[in-house]
């Protein structure tokens, strides 16, 4: 196998590596694209990538820490034995083989003080280990891995849901390399002792990897797993002890040099909003995932093709500029490195200001090898941390910082899709919790110590809660717990138990200052919808606040026919039959509603109507050939407006701020039945609030 190939070749001949450098900027990315030495073999492993390249990034791991060596091993070999299981054969697996092995080559830059610290990470070291598999995509494309490598390393870490890249639903899209390797290497983590953790027993792993099955991980490549185990055992050889590996001198120098090569991209990524390089014909070489996401276009795409077809700059007062007055041309015939400020053509066709270093690649014999453009963005948009920030204010409640109304839509819509392509087997609970009297809390204790009690009581529920498991903020002090893969009775168990804990958590500093919480449970049924299961959840929180309070109630759509009709009918809606009016509390700051309305109009294709600073005029739905309204709600029009009052403080939701927006909704076209309207004008409504985070109040 390769694994025993590469690791065991001790007296093989070490490949020729550039020497370590300073932190000169040209000689590293030289030394990047050196690591793919010049050979014209197009089969068997050196089609996959070159054999030096992967012995240098080898060595270079080994060199960092021998024990992510061991475990990309160990990977490897269960990979390729769980992907024969699934028909797998010849170069794909080789293809998967190399690429477990190299999974984690992106660690190489990353300081022990983070890799190994035994603590929660912090925010900015969070970040930095963000970098970890664009840093590997940097490197594979560099050393001209095979394509489909590049691609398994970088979806590796890609939820199965989509849910890590904007809970776009993905599944299949995803690499089945990607989804084997995901599983394969969570199995390897979570039976291996951790600096923060002990190790887990192989039942205790394989339950972890099935609460993520379908979410986070392919339910397929689990039970595939499981069926290999079952058949083969546990390999106790691939988990015993490896003979430590000494690295010669030479094998010292070249890992030191691939490791400042490492640590110069983290630098490169952290600071500059993308990259690329290109050979001396001007043919792409590596493409960052900053570029991709500047320019809106991915590495598979501009990989080996002509920059010139991807790029587009003008002057920076916006005169169009000749490729011959690009930089690069500039810099190859001085010679040298040069900086200049232009307008570049990103994604959307839009052009923003840009600061471009163009360098050249040139070793010391003066050959040139190509061409380096290293890109900041000056629009002040900050693309790479600006758009996931947003994502997160878009998806997090501003004072918590749990998931907010919109997420768990997205989380709930998800589940009742799994729940239907199931069968209905892939059933799944909700857990619906308030605060008791937390008005009264509020008024006796001060409002900043009711943000407080949220504050805590969120993160308590974070803590307690299991893996896979959502915990959002649904308004004021009410908050709901997705649970994926749990019955009713399970459920009912784990809310107990959270309810006991919050009674004895002190949440505030004051030692006298306890809080209780009223709970309620149900699980997910056929003749569901998302909507109804969440109601159920809903009405079994108030029977546990009817009845006394500090306590948990289970309810089951059978139970809920049979329950006082004064607790399940719901309020009506007052007004005209053919207009809807109410206002809504949205738990946003002014600055905050441009992006939540854009949201909403990309999520229901609203079109825009009337825009000022005060106003929002939408149209919802499309008629068909005749005036009259459909049965669907697509076939539905309505006409919205909305008009936004003055931010303000709130002293009774926990949050800082509230915007009172006013919502008037009404028919376009003939809606010939009044009852049809006022269910239409409700749906839309309810949208509205989960958007922004928001109560109704109906006039």
């Amino acid at each position: 196998m390769l694994v025993e190939e590469v690791l065991s070749a001790k007296n093989a001949a070490a490949p020729n590596s550039a020497q370590s450098h300073p932190m000169n900027s040209s000689r590293l990315l030289l030394d990047l694209i050196s690591l793919a030495k010049e050979n014209h073999e197009t089969t068997g492993w050196n089609a996959l990538i070159e054999r030096g390249a992967l012995r240098s990034l080898m060595l270079a791991l080994q060199y960092r820490d021998a024990n992510i060596v061991n475990h990309c091993r160990r990977v490897a070999s269960l990979g390729v034995a769980v992907a024969q299981y699934l028909g797998w054969e010849g170069t794909e697996l080789q293809i998967l083989e190399a690429a477990c092995l190299l999974h984690d080559i992106g660690k190489i830059g990353i300081p022990d003080l983070i890799l190994h610290k035994p603590g929660r990470l912090a925010p900015e070291e969070t970040q930095l280990m963000t970098l970890i598999d664009e840093i590997a995509s940097d490197v594979l494309q560099a050393c001209g891995a095979h394509d489909d490598i590049v691609q398994i390393v970088s979806q590796m870490p890609v939820h199965f849901n989509g849910a890590s890249h904007g809970f776009r639903a993905i599944g299949s899209e995803v690499h089945q390399g990607a989804r084997i390797l995901a599983v394969i290497d969570a199995y390897d983590s979570l039976v291996t002792k951790q600096v923060y953790r002990d190790r887990y027993s192989h039942k205790e792993a394989l339950e972890i990897l099935y609460r993520g099955a379908g979410s986070q991980y392919d339910g397929n490549v689990i039970a595939a797993l499981v069926r290999w185990f079952e058949f083969n055992g546990v390999p106790e050889q691939l988990y015993a002890e490896q003979p430590p590996y000494n690295l010669s001198g030479d094998e010292i120098t070249e890992a030191g040099s691939v490791c400042q090569v490492f640590s110069y991209l983290y630098l490169l990524e952290s600071l500059y909003d993308g990259f690329h390089i290109t050979g001396p014909d001007g043919q792409v070489r590596v493409w960052s995932s900053g570029l991709s996401r500047l320019l809106g276009r991915d590495w598979r795409e501009t990989n080996g093709s002509f920059i010139g077809n991807y790029i587009e700059y003008k002057s920076k007062y916006g005169e169009a500029l000749k490729p011959q007055d690009y930089p690069v041309f500039g810099v190859a015939e001085s010679g040298r490195s040069q900086t200049n400020e232009l307008l570049m053509k990103q994604a959307g066709d839009q052009w923003h200001p840009v600061e471009v270093q163009t360098m050249p690649l040139v070793d010391q014999s003066g050959k040139l090898h190509g061409f380096a453009e290293i890109i900041r963005d000056l629009s002040g948009r900050n693309t790479k941390e600006g758009d996931r920030d947003l994502r997160l204010m878009a998806s997090r409640d501003a004072l918590t910082h749990v998931a907010n109304r919109g997420e768990l839509k997205i989380h709930l819509d998800l589940r009742m899709a799994e729940y239907r392509a199931t069968n209905c087997e892939k059933a799944f609970s909700i857990i619906f919790l308030d605060v008791d009297h937390f008005k009264r809390a509020n008024d006796t204790y001060g409002h900043a110590a009711g943000d407080e009690v949220l504050v805590s009581l969120a993160r308590l529920l974070q803590h307690e809660t299991y893996s896979g498991e959502l915990v959002a903020r649904y308004g004021g002090e009410e908050f709901v717990i997705l649970c994926p893969d749990t019955k009713i009775e399970e459920a009912y168990n784990r809310a107990e138990r959270l309810r006991n804990a919050i009674a004895k958590a002190r949440v505030v500093k004051s030692n006298e200052f306890r809080i209780t919480s009223s709970f309620g449970v149900t699980e997910v049924e056929p003749s569901d919808t998302a909507d109804t299961v969440l109601q159920r959840a809903d009405k079994a929180l108030y029977m546990s606040k009817h009845s006394g309070r500090n306590k948990t109630s289970r309810l089951t759509s059978e139970q809920l026919r049979k329950a006082d009709p004064n607790m399940v009918n719901p309020p009506k809606v007052t007004g005209s039959t053919r207009k809807f009016e109410t206002k809504i509390h949205a738990c946003v700051t002014s600055s905050m509603i441009v992006y939540k309305v854009r949201a909403f109009v990309d999520e229901y294709k609203a079109k825009i109507g009337e825009v000022t600073d005060k106003r929002v005029l939408l149209r919802i739905g499309s008629r068909g050939m005749v005036p009259f309204w459909g049965s669907t709600p697509e076939r539905q029009p309505v006409e919205v407006v909305l008009e936004f009052g003055d931010e303000r403080s709130t002293v009774s939701r926990g949050a800082s701020k509230l915007v009172e927006i006013q919502v008037r909704i009404a028919p376009i076209g003939w809606a010939t039945n009044a009852d049809h309207f006022q269910l239409r004008a409700k749906s839309v409504l309810k949208n509205l609030r989960e958007f922004f985070a928001a109560d109704a109040e109906l006039t």
